[in-house]
């Protein structure tokens, strides 16, 4: 993997947990926003793996 595609694929990864964490959260718990969090980043990370060697696997 080219160290490009990795930093693209952590900012990708930041992007949609900030984005999920903010959509479900409910300003009142740290614990839920850390939960929330780590969920989102799970998510995220799992979407951008599967879509990056699906986009390997069809150009190839």
């Amino acid at each position: 993997m080219n160290p490009t595609d990795i930093l693209l694929s952590i900012a990708i990864v930041g992007i949609y947990t900030l984005i999920y964490v903010y959509l479900r959260h409910n300003y009142k718990s740290y614990k839920k926003i850390l939960k929330l969090f780590c969920a989102g980043f799970a998510y995220a990370t799992a979407l951008t793996g599967f879509l990056y060697y699906l986009i390997k696997y069809i150009a190839s």
